[in-house]
This record gives structure tokens, C-alpha cells and sequence, in this order.
């Protein structure tokens, strides 16, 4: 069983670490395909959804963990917003 310093870890970093992997990929995919994306998603796009998807219930865990103390626990889950939001920015900036 995981320790509560583990879980804390774990959901703290990981959904920034899955933001900025999607980062990546968008990325990657406007250096690859430019302004003229594919008319079929290709492994990119997939990726993307499982990873942005993926977030929302371990953020989910990590404010269930933290709602006694969540204003200690405040920027992490700002950061966390942040960089999904970043994400999704970026996807829609680059129009893939």
C-alpha cells in the first residue's frame, strides 16, 4: 500500500508531467503536419486523449486528499490547471 507521502507524489506531479507530454505531442504535431493537420487523427491525437483524459480523476484524488488543508495545497493544484489548460491552448492555438 502506498504511503501518504507517495500518493501525494503521485498526484501532485504526475497530471503536470501528462500536460507537458501533451504539450509535446501538440507540438510534434505542428512541426510534423504544420497548418494543414491530417484528415485522419493519427497516433498523436489519440495519445493526447488518453493523456488529458487521464488527469481529471487524479485530480480529482488529489483535491479529495488535500480539501482539509487545500490552501497549503493551493498551487500545486494551480499548476496542475495550469499546464492542462496550457495544453488545450496549445491545440487550439496550432488549430490540430
Amino acid at each position: 500500500m502506498p504511503t501518504p507521502k507517495t500518493t501525494y507524489r503521485l498526484t501532485a506531479w504526475l497530471p503536470i508531467l501528462m500536460s507537458l507530454i501533451s504539450l509535446a505531442l501538440v507540438l510534434q504535431g505542428h512541426f510534423e503536419f504544420g497548418s494543414h493537420p491530417p484528415k485522419d487523427e493519427g497516433w498523436q491525437a489519440h495519445i493526447f486523449q488518453f493523456l488529458m483524459g487521464a488527469q481529471l480523476p487524479i485530480v480529482a484524488l488529489f483535491v479529495l486528499n488535500h480539501r482539509w488543508n487545500f490552501k497549503k495545497h493551493l498551487p500545486v493544484f494551480a499548476a496542475q490547471v495550469l499546464f492542462y489548460l496550457l495544453a488545450l491552448g496549445a491545440l487550439r492555438y496550432f488549430a490540430l
